[in-house]
């Protein structure tokens, strides 16, 4: 299609297809968003009002602190941003990334650059994985299934397709099970660039009285063409056709596996109390008497939590020898494949003792004592006379153990603050000495107007020894070997919500000695001296009538922008219209910009899946605008989406990171089905 008629076609999508849906489906007769326990009735503006209507209802929460929290989430059914599919950008203002679907990337808000991954190749792709700290648990009255699908506009050409299943049920109302399947693959606009991803889980959770045990097993695996950027002779602008655009590298790949077996289990000490329960009066004359149940109170607990995950990564380069885009071939020109393994084993043992919510004065306690063992698997130096060939090179493996010790007090079920304090620190092993405290203090305020606005200050202090392979790798684009000390960080955030206002304020600060970065070769080195970095962000959301207006806004500073690349602005805004077609189809149409200025975007290294720093070449200044229209039928939501549409009229190169442009502007539609029985 020309980009003229995939406009044309957008705007007929958008006009024509609510008509269509609505004459194809009978009235509606129960409400569909499933995160709540009434159906949704529009009132004359179109809005939604509340009619009491019993639905199944579901329960979802995360588990933190090896298992000594259970953090409620609601169940994502909203119709609003529902078009932002692409998990790299679900939570962040402003993303450099390689260009398509499930590339490497990088947040461009540095607050928001901590990583739940231990393998550390995989960081750089992390909202594309499931891990144990991210998995969601379901309780739900019903069986429920959730299927979730997106296409390109292209069948067969430079084509994108995400598919995903979720099926969830309890066999007990304490116990459920849950699996899990994600596939997507992404073509690429440029050449080489195709990628493939996908994870499948099976877990479950079982949580009664005394007993509670969440566990299951996860398997990732990725698949990322490595097209080293567009060539610099490349003509972005003057091309009409990606296919004509040449690249760096042809003929090279990153293939990753991850595998995870991991469970917690706590048993749980304490007393069972008899609860008298109204029932309601059927009539004048006949009354039921009161019912009696039985519920129990926890003191004190212990949990045990277990953790094994293997990773590998494949960095297969069989590029023509006459290519000088890399530097260096350490191993020779046969040498055609790098292989990482990464092996890691947990267990966490932890004695709890419960907050008693009956007296004002008390708090919760909580100790741990962990140990780990770790084995990497990497290419290894080069030595002697040996001269390393594929399928006969030196191999090196590492063999190191932690044990560590922890504890926190904590404060969740109080009126006027809640807070929690923990930390743990490393005493034996190859990370002996790290140290790590952490700190959150929640005030509820009434703040103009809004009793459920809240300040909350959070506070951490890090001794953090560096990971095994930022000090030590081999391959044969690249190689180091450095000795690092231990980073030291201090970071302060303080955030005010008023969510009547529907207003978020935050502000961080951080001081970093011994900061650890990636120079312009892509190795990792560290500074010396004291870095500050200082951050203000704004989340306002603005509404007349059916109309919404939402402006994200960060600014950031660094005290030392030789090390540290970021951008001085950054903006997300979002400005659409909310109408319901004959009282059933819930609709919104409108526009996304996202933006920040221009600055020194961190370069990308195939060889090892790293961001760093280079100081040629500036990227941004330039709107990233969508178009987009959001449909919802009972169950049924749907997207229609037009990305990048600037490319079309803006006369400006549109790079991400120096050598990787965005996509040109191309359509894509989604639609989700959940169903409750």
């Amino acid at each position: 299609m020309h980009k003229i008629s995939l406009i044309k076609f957008f705007l007929i999508t958008c006009i024509f297809l609510p008509g269509i849906i609505f004459a194809q489906q009978r009235p509606v007769g129960r409400g569909a968003d499933a995160s709540r326990s009434f159906s949704e009735t529009p009132n004359k503006d179109g809005t939604a009002s509340s009619k009491k209507e019993v639905e199944p209802g579901i329960k979802l929460w995360r588990i933190n602190g090896y298992g000594a929290f259970n953090d409620s989430i609601k169940l994502d059914t909203l119709l609003d941003y529902y078009h932002i599919y692409n998990p790299a950008f679900k939570d962040a203002v402003t993303v450099s990334d390689v260009g398509n679907y499930a590339t490497p990337y990088q947040n461009n808000d540095f607050f928001s650059r901590k990583s739940n991954v231990d393998f550390y190749f995989l960081r750089s792709r992390e909202a594309y994985l499931l891990t144990p700290q991210t998995v969601q648990y379901y309780n739900t009255r019903t069986p429920y299934t959730l299927l979730d699908f997106s296409q390109s506009e292209h069948r067969t050409r430079k084509n994108e397709t995400r598919f995903n299943v979720l099926h969830t049920q309890n066999v007990k109302p304490w116990w459920n099970f849950t699996f899990r399947y994600d596939q997507a693959r992404s073509a690429g606009q440029y050449k080489n660039q195709e990628t493939k991803n996908n994870f499948v889980t099976l877990y479950s959770s079982y949580d009664k009285d005394r007993l509670s045990i969440h566990g299951g097993f996860i398997s990732n695996s990725i698949l990322n063409n490595e097209n080293g950027g567009l060539d610099k002779d490349a003509d972005l602008l003057g091309e009409p056709d990606t296919d004509f655009l040449d690249v760096n590298l042809t003929s090279v790949r990153s293939e990753f596996g991850s595998t995870y077996f991991f469970t917690t289990g706590e048993y749980r000490l304490g007393r069972f109390n008899e609860i008298v329960v109204e029932t309601e009066e059927e009539s004048d004359d006949e009354e039921e008497e009161p019912q009696t149940i039985r519920e129990f109170k926890p003191f004190a607990g212990i949990s045990y939590s277990f953790e094994l995950q293997k990773h590998k990564k494949d960095y297969i380069d069989e590029e023509d020898p006459t290519n000088t885009f890399f530097p260096d071939a350490y191993y020779g020109e046969d040498y055609t494949k790098d292989s990482i393994r990464f092996f890691q084993l947990r267990n966490v043992i932890q004695l709890k003792q419960y907050e008693n919510l009956e007296r004002k004065t008390s708090f919760g306690k909580r100790v741990f004592l962990g140990q780990e063992f770790v084995k990497v698997g990497s290419p290894g130096e080069i030595s002697g006379n040996f001269i390393p060939i594929f399928g006969d090179y030196s191999y090196r493996t590492k063999r190191y153990s932690n044990v560590y010790a922890g504890g926190g007090i904590f404060r969740e079920a109080g009126k006027f603050w809640t807070w929690n304090f923990d930390g743990r620190i490393f005493l034996i092993g190859r990370n002996a000495g790290q140290t790590e405290l952490n700190g959150t203090i929640s005030k509820p305020l009434s703040f103009f107007g809004d009793s459920l606005a809240s300040f909350r200050v959070k506070g951490s202090i890090e001794n953090r020894v560096p990971d095994y392979f930022q000090e030590e790798f081999y391959s044969n684009r690249i190689q180091w070997d450095v000795d690092l000390k231990m980073e030291q960080r201090m970071t302060v955030n303080g955030t005010l919500e008023i969510p009547k206002r529907k207003l978020e304020l935050n502000a961080n600060y951080a001081i970093v000695n011994n900061f650890i970065y990636n120079n312009t070769e892509g190795v990792p080195t560290q500074f010396g001296g004291q870095l500050l970095v200082l951050s203000a962000y704004a989340d306002k959301d603005f509404n007349y009538r059916n109309l919404h207006f939402r402006t994200r806004l960060l600014w950031q500073k660094p005290s030392n922008g030789d090390i540290l690349h970021l951008p001085d602005f950054s903006g997300f805004v979002s400005a659409y219209y909310k109408f319901v077609i004959s009282k059933v189809l819930f609709t919104q149409i409108g526009l996304d910009v996202r933006y920040n200025t221009a600055y020194y975007a961190d370069a990308y290294h195939p060889a090892t899946g790293f961001f760093h720093l280079q100081n040629e070449t500036k990227i941004g200044d330039f709107p990233y605008i969508d178009a987009h229209a959001n449909l919802r039928l009972k169950r049924t939501r749907f997207f229609f989406k037009m990305m990048n549409i600037g490319t079309s009229f803006i006369n400006k190169e549109y790079y991400t990171i120096p050598g990787y442009p965005m996509n040109r502007m191309t359509f894509r539609m989604g639609v989700a089905w959940a169903f409750y029985d």
